[in-house]
């Protein structure tokens, strides 16, 4: 884990930030996943897992056919950002949630109507 993540992830577990849950989706889960699995080892990936189902920490929501469908439309309407399909999809399940912080070092994400934590410049 990045050591900004960490530390950003023990805040929030400490209750010293205002975040009390961290909301994935069957798209970050499959990502998240596959990487640890790819980059890691399947033992990581395992770990994560269970993490999400053990921990209060994190909330599951699953993406509606809507939200797929929104995404989708974006996608191909903006032909000049450079982002992974996921990206979309996530953004637009933050749209329908009403979520405006996004825990990413993805710069994909300064594309979209929302906060990346922790921060960064949008230079």
């Amino acid at each position: 884990m990045h050591g900004v993540t960490r530390a950003f992830m023990a805040f929030v577990r400490d209750g010293d930030l205002p975040y009390r849950r961290l909301i994935v989706n069957d798209h970050i889960v499959d990502e998240a996943a596959t990487r640890l699995k790819k980059q890691a080892s399947m033992q990581n990936a395992a770990s994560f897992l269970r993490t999400l189902d053990e921990s209060r920490l994190y909330q599951f929501q699953t993406v509606s056919e809507a939200v797929f469908d929104e995404a989708k439309a974006t996608f191909v309407e903006w032909t000049d950002l450079d982002a992974a399909f996921t990206d979309f999809v996530v953004a637009a399940h933050m749209n329908t949630l009403e979520v405006d912080h996004i825990l990413t070092f993805d710069r994909h994400y300064d594309a979209f109507d929302v906060t990346t934590l922790p921060y960064h410049s949008q230079d």
